[in-house]
């Protein structure tokens, strides 16, 4: 344990939906281990909608990633204006490096020389040891270890008020049959699935399980237009909920039976959750970013069968998302719904 304990830790975790779902974890279980800290998060708008009414941490500094000079100025100021014991980097870019910089910290924990680029080496002074890449999860978790936190419990927690959670029960309230949520759109095309694969397992989820598909998403004008092809290609209506702000989106894949989705952020907050996940993968390696429960409903074709235990690169596989049959989705849906018949996700608010 790390001696003598911080009095004040900073959190540079700033940006991407997936990896502030980890950095969450993160956050409690620096809070675990130094229960009397004040725990300040740097984190950038989105980011910070997700998490801002966590009670593990004392103090957010926010910031927009299309800020101006006037706003990095101010940023680096209020960051300048106070003095920090510790201050945890689980992140490599030059962005995160140039905030590193003007954090006034004792102890800057960073990553190891192997996993540094983009200057994070030089703006950190304390490095977590070298290791073989891993889940990215995982690898933060490297950061308690280094900090002598042990046993500490691995939660995420998300908290929603009861206003939000008003809205939930009647969001679901409407809907006469519990629901498959369906996230289809990613940042990355390659990541994404067919909409004709997507389309026939709606089809399937409706007319064979007796569950209400649901898209869910952002608002964007190419997820409303790959939202609008599925549908045309369904003989049932699935549900479209694409929308924001993204605490919305994050209460619907709480509501839902299980969720089906490719590597992108919604997965990680359904897993967070404890919603049954069916993770689609190929273009990317799920060892390193793939689920990090119910392995189980996972589809893998990104890892050949003798590949299994080969070591983790972030190598991508383009064409390998389209390999998925869409039986073998349906499959593993009837098996999730078999394996785990009581959702614990849901609240009681809609049960």
């Amino acid at each position: 344990m790390l001696e003598p304990a911080p009095e004040k830790i900073c959190l540079i975790r700033t940006s991407a939906v997936g990896d502030t779902v980890h950095a969450l974890a993160l956050a409690n279980g620096l809070k675990q281990g130094f229960p009397h800290a004040s725990l300040t998060w740097v984190l950038q708008t989105i980011p910070y909608e997700m998490v801002m009414h966590q009670p593990c941490v004392d103090q957010f500094v926010i910031f927009d990633r299309k800020s101006s000079a006037a706003d990095w100025q101010k940023l680096i100021a209020d960051l300048r204006s106070q003095r920090f014991d510790l201050a945890v980097i689980p992140q490599v870019s030059a962005k995160v490096s140039l905030i590193s910089l003007f954090t006034p910290a004792t102890i800057k924990l960073g990553f190891d020389w192997h996993r540094s680029r983009e200057l994070h080496w030089l703006a950190t002074n304390h490095h977590i040891p070298g290791r073989p890449m891993g889940h990215v999860q995982d690898q933060f978790f490297e950061f308690l270890e280094y900090l002598g936190i042990q046993n500490f419990t691995k939660t995420w927690d998300f908290c929603f008020t009861p206003e939000e959670r008003k809205w939930q029960k009647a969001y679901f309230d409407r809907i006469d049959r519990p629901v498959a949520g369906f996230v289809i759109a990613t940042a990355h095309r390659q990541k994404e699935w067919a909409p004709a694969g997507y389309a026939r397992v709606m089809d399937a989820v409706k007319s064979r399980l007796g569950l209400e598909p649901m898209m869910i998403g952002g608002p964007s004008a190419r997820e409303k237009q790959i939202a609008e092809e599925i549908a045309a290609l369904c003989k049932c209506r699935p549900v479209i909920a694409l929308e924001k702000p993204i605490r919305r989106t994050m209460m619907q894949l709480q509501g839902c039976r299980l969720v089906v989705s490719p590597d992108t952020g919604p997965l990680h907050i359904a897993v967070a959750m404890g919603v049954p996940t069916i993770g689609l993968y190929g273009y990317s390696n799920p060892r390193r970013c793939g689920p990090y429960r119910f392995h189980d409903l996972l589809i893998d074709h990104y890892n050949d069968p003798d590949a299994q235990h080969a070591p983790i690169t972030r190598k991508t596989k383009p064409g390998r998302m389209q390999t998925i049959n869409p039986e073998e989705v349906i499959e593993k849906i009837q098996y999730g719904l078999t394996a785990y018949p009581d959702p614990q996700n849901r609240p009681e608010m809609i049960k």
